[in-house]
């Protein structure tokens, strides 16, 4: 098996703020009153995650680089409500940025999501050449709603945990599976599938999985872990079903509008080199998570049979979801360059 994780939402926000409950959900780079801009950024990650740590490093640099002219206010631990919040407030005004997931970027684009079809990726370094390739795209996406990109900073590969060994399509079949009401690519795949998908939100993930009302779920090594979703799981299939992506962004309205080009490349040079070394602290995560499963915590690997079925689900999704929320050409460019 190799790396994944999925930063869920309200879940994950619980779970990573119970761990910093003492420490300040605001960070301020420096004193916001003395400086001529100030970045108004949120995050569902608490203080002394790697996503937060990553931000704080670019508002740092930031804040040298500028003498101090422009300075970050960034809200962590979900104090700004969740992802779709967020976007919507910096729609208004009322925020600059935000450290979202795919929910978070979907919400912006549905485009965005073309990644994170089924079965595309084998690698982290295959995705990071196509989407190397198709950054230009992705940023016009994000222009033309009114948004720039920072950086990337997605979790990670999607592996099927269960209470009983999945190895075919059959198997899925017997489950009932947990499907993000809020991710339409996961959606479509349980429905392709013939899957018995129980549509919900995060944070009812591990209630429902103590109660039995799901039995099977989506997520990363690391993301099972740290939700603790791991502790009704007996068996992962050692399969990358998907990516899941993430990003920082902010809205080229308000504060970003006022910045000089100077000023701008300075944040995009911080932050570029702080969101590759999140990345590579993310992957890094997943692979000592991977090791864990087995030997901390005895979840058992399960090697898929029949991939041939396997991959014609995955064809079948994406056919059913190019024309109607993908453009066929954006497809046919991602799938061009693997």
């Amino acid at each position: 098996m190799k790396d994944l994780i999925h930063p869920n939402r309200r879940q994950a926000m619980r779970l990573m703020a119970a761990a910093t409950a003492a420490t300040p959900l605001l960070y301020a780079s420096s004193n916001v009153e003395a400086a001529e801009h100030t970045l108004k950024l949120a995050s569902l990650a608490p203080p002394g995650s790697v996503w937060f740590k990553a931000i704080q490093s670019v508002a740092r640099q930031v804040k040298e680089k500028t003498d101090g002219a422009i300075a970050f206010k960034i809200y962590g631990g979900g104090t700004m409500g969740d992802e779709r919040a967020m976007v919507r407030k910096m729609r208004t005004g009322q925020l600059d940025g935000a450290v979202v997931t795919s929910v978070g970027l979907g919400d912006i684009d549905k485009q965005l999501l073309v990644l994170q079809l089924p079965l595309t990726f084998k690698s982290s370094a295959q995705l990071d050449k196509v989407r190397g390739a198709m950054s230009g795209t992705f940023d016009g996406i994000l222009e033309k709603q009114g948004f720039a990109r920072l950086g990337w900073g997605d979790v990670g590969f999607n592996y099927l945990f269960s209470n009983s060994p999945v190895a075919t399509i059959a198997d899925a079949k017997k489950l009932k599976m947990w499907v993000w009401d809020l991710d339409p690519v996961v959606k479509t795949v349980a429905k392709v599938a013939g899957i018995n998908g129980v549509p919900m939100g995060v944070p009812d993930v591990l209630p429902s999985l103590q109660s039995g009302k799901v039995d099977a779920f989506l997520n990363s090594p690391y993301g099972a872990i740290a939700l603790q979703w791991h502790t009704k799981a007996t068996h992962v299939t050692n399969l990358k079903l998907a990516v899941t992506i993430g990003g920082t962004v902010v809205s080229t309205k308000g504060t970003w509008s006022k910045l000089s080009d100077g000023q701008k490349d300075i944040i995009r040079a911080a932050s570029d080199e702080a969101h590759k070394g999140l990345l590579g602290k993310v992957r890094k995560a997943n692979q000592a998570a991977i090791a864990d499963l087995g030997s901390k915590h005895g979840i058992k690997a399960v090697e898929p049979k029949d991939f041939a079925a396997w991959q014609k689900i995955a064809d079948a999704v994406r056919k059913e979801m190019t024309g109607s929320v993908f453009p066929k050409a954006l497809v046919d460019t991602m799938r061009g360059h693997l």
